[in-house]
């Protein structure tokens, strides 16, 4: 099963592979000032800003001669097929609305401009002033663009054939010299009947060619209107025959050659959880891990032949190589799970350097070291850049002077989600940094990224849809979000997911039945102005931290802030693992009589905190001080719940149908100054119900008591003030923390109840 890349992935290599490429709209029109690319190379820079702006957006590829290629594009809308033509084996995909694109090689002879119509309508062709859109973009009715056989390298391309050039030559002598009155054009006819030959020959066996073969060729010589003569039709017979003969020797070369490479010492394959094939590979004393299907072992296959032959093998032979080494590490390989930067094995932390020599670090309770040759483990993307070689001198603490966060308390925190991050497979909390304009937030995001999981995209926009947040979360280890100002509820739960562990499945293409499922836990970050996390659940898994505007006078430029930055990073990554190393140690003696929601990572904070020097109580207290603030932040950011406070502060209780509440909390809502029209505020007794269930939890924790029931057919909510309440003060539309009193309840009773869907007897609540 092919793994599913992201757009940015996609564009990223076909620049590697020598495209031009461009951003572009489902309707094909292109997304920037494409001209300006005519003649010039776009750049990794370029490429990645522009999908960071519109990661969903499609694909284009410049024709021409900066790109090396000339498309012949055939509308299936007008009945314009490939079985028109006689197309040589080359580069080929299906648009979006199940036309044929054929590209082939631009020729250095001739100046190639795009054009239309050249036989007929529905036949174009895109050369120099034209680009063209490429798989797995998705035209604007839903259509998937595909390859059917794909682009790897120029060797794919085949030359543009001689009927080809003829036509976009557009010289009228040649167009009547190929269009021919009985259906067989003139200048096709060599090509037409070295086609039948090819056809009979591939489908009958050799002793049975002059027997059967022949014979069926004259026959169909003898049907056509204007036969060959039997000379020139023995002579393309015979061509095809030698051919075949040739290709049996290549076959027994294929042979000889897959054999030894099979025999290579160092040389294993075999295929991760989905199905993917994967060779293991000694290369320059160190071992690689390539995908099957990928460029880079096509490259290494190249190579391998021409040192052993001494010539360059053809695109044919590659893929014929490929295909048997895939069905190999499919069918006969071990399945081996391979993860992304981080993971665990045998007790043990292994980080991935994703540098030329493919080292890793391993981590234990005894230390960390270097590791040149590493189990398979990893398996690497094309937006990973190499981290650099930790020095086991430095200390974690050196991040701090290139962040502007002053609190103590928030440093620790900073420090231990820093850490946290390199702990593979457990819940991670989210982290969320929001401030004021130039307060640095997307500095310490690029530099958070930096050290965890070094990346050409520092930091990435919010994905437009759910679909393209799963698949960009799945291909990075750690993900910072820039610049968020609108969390939805799908994507609220999709990040909820991703945090603390769940499947995500999508269709691996437009128009098939094959699922791609992804399974992973993640360390996430987001960046905003405002809180944006105001969904309860996604926020309970969450670390605020605040940070300040930099003052004029202490801003240092760009280029001074990474060069010294870069200076520092080998002494906070080694610092890192030596808390590692002390983490693992202390971890398993970690005992806390209760824990928060985000258990897993409230323990490992309590060892990374004596390890960094602190008593874990004061990590305690400063998470806990933490979801305090939480709390507190999204009741003044929800309008419902303020709505909520001010109507319960003078009723003290109230039982009736989401119906007749919502008017009562609407009118409390205006009179705090909130606006009911906004997005968030619920539309009807269902959406009111729903955002009462989630926000059961803070109310509870300020002493406020929701309950939804249904009562037969009837849903009915119950609200009340419980023994201990905390008073807060209303400024100008702000929850304010004033004074814990006691009320004159009776009951004695300090538990509230979380909301349900149980029925339950109004009598039965304990109010």
């Amino acid at each position: 099963m092919t793994n599913i890349k992201t757009n940015l992935e996609w564009a990223l290599d076909y620049h590697n592979k020598g495209w031009n490429v461009i951003p572009a709209s489902a309707e094909k029109r292109a997304k920037v000032e494409w001209k300006a690319y005519q003649d010039k190379k776009v750049t990794i820079e370029e490429i990645t800003a522009w999908w960071t702006m519109w990661p969903d957006a499609n694909i284009a590829v410049i024709t021409g001669k900066i790109s090396g290629i000339v498309v012949l594009d055939l509308d299936s809308k007008h009945g314009r097929t490939s079985k028109e033509f006689v197309i040589p084996v080359t580069v080929c995909a299906k648009s979006g609305n199940l036309g044929e694109h054929f590209f082939f090689k631009y020729p250095s002879d001739s100046e190639i401009k795009s054009g239309a119509s050249i036989s007929g309508e529905g036949v174009d062709y895109r050369g120099n002033g034209g680009y063209i859109i490429l798989a797995p973009s998705v035209n604007a009715q839903g259509g998937q663009y595909e390859w059917t056989i794909p682009f790897e390298s120029q060797e794919d391309l085949a030359e543009m054939p001689d009927w080809f050039k003829a036509l976009v030559s557009n010289n009228k002598t040649e167009k009547k010299w190929l269009i021919g009155k009985d259906g067989v054009s003139e200048g096709f006819r060599n090509d037409t009947a070295t086609s039948m030959a090819g056809k009979i020959l591939s489908s009958t066996a050799p002793e049975l060619w002059e027997a059967v073969g022949w014979e069926h060729l004259q026959i169909w010589n003898q049907k056509n209107s204007k036969p060959l003569p039997e000379k020139e039709l023995r002579s393309v017979w015979d061509s095809i025959k030698n051919k075949k003969q040739t290709e049996n020797i290549k076959d027994t070369q294929t042979n000889k050659f897959l054999e030894d490479l099979m025999e290579k010492e160092g040389m294993i394959l075999f295929h991760d959880e989905q199905g993917n094939g994967f060779a293991s590979l000694e290369i320059s004393g160190h071992r690689e891990i390539k995908e099957c299907s990928s460029t880079a072992i096509k490259k290494w296959i190249a190579n391998e032949f021409y040192t052993k032959n001494k010539k360059a093998p053809s695109s044919e032979f590659i893929k014929s190589i490929l295909t048997v080494l895939e069905g190999k590490a499919c069918y006969e390989g071990e399945e081996i799970e391979l993860r992304n930067r981080a993971t665990w094995n045998n007790n043990e932390i292994w980080y991935d350097l994703t540098n030329k020599d493919w080292q890793a670090i391993q981590i234990n309770k005894v230390g960390w070291n270097i590791v040149d040759n590493p189990p398979l483990l990893f398996r690497r993307y094309s937006h990973n850049k190499a981290q650099v070689i930790p020095n086991k001198e430095g200390s974690v603490e050196t991040f701090l002077k290139y962040i502007n966060i002053i609190n103590d308390e928030h440093q620790l925190l900073m420090l231990v989600f820093l850490v946290a991050s390199f702990i593979p497979d457990f819940p991670h909390v989210m982290l969320v940094i929001f401030g004021a304009q130039g307060s640095s937030k997307s500095t310490l995001s690029k530099l958070s990224r930096l050290v965890i999981d070094p990346s050409i995209i520092d930091v990435a926009s919010f994905p437009n849809t759910t679909r393209d947040l799963v698949q960009t979360l799945a291909h990075h280890y750690f993900l910072f979000l820039d610049n968020v100002s609108h969390i939805s509820e799908d994507q609220s739960d999709t990040l909820c997911k991703a945090i603390t562990g769940g499947g995500h499945a999508k269709r691996k293409l437009y128009g098939d039945d094959d699922d791609v499922i992804y399974n992973f836990m993640r360390s996430i970050g987001i960046n905003g102005i405002n809180l944006v996390t105001t969904r309860p659940d996604l926020l309970e898994r969450s670390l605020l931290l605040e940070v300040g505007r930099i003052e004029p006078e202490q801003r240092k430029t760009e280029k001074e802030l990474y060069e010294n930055f870069n200076k520092d990073l080998p002494f906070i990554l080694g610092g890192i693992f030596n808390v590692l190393v002390k983490s693992l140690e202390i971890h398993p003696a970690i005992k806390l009589e209760s824990k928060h929601r985000m258990a897993d990572w409230e323990i490992w904070g309590c060892a990374i905190s004596e390890a960094l020097g602190y008593k874990q109580e004061i990590f305690l207290k400063a998470y806990q001080n933490n979801i305090n603030r939480q709390t507190e932040m999204l009741i003044n950011d929800n309008i419902v719940s303020t709505a909520v406070i001010s109507f319960i502060a003078i009723e003290n209780e109230w039982r009736g149908t989401p119906t007749e509440l919502l008017p009562k909390l609407a009118a409390h809502a205006m009179l705090n100054g909130n606006d009911t029209s906004e997005k968030y505020w619920p539309k009807g007794a269902n959406a009111l119900s729903r955002k009462l269930n989630e926000l059961s939890t803070p109310l509870r924790q300020l002493g406020i008591a929701v309950v939804i029931n249904t009562t037969g057919t009837e849903r009915y909510i119950h609200i009340k003030k419980s023994n201990k309440v905390v008073e807060r003060k209303l400024i100008q539309g702000s929850l304010v923390i004033d004074k814990t009193v006691e009320t004159d309840g009776t009951d004695g009773t300090d538990d509230v109840l979380p909301a349900s869907n149980k029925t339950i007897k109004p009598e039965d609540i304990p109010f």
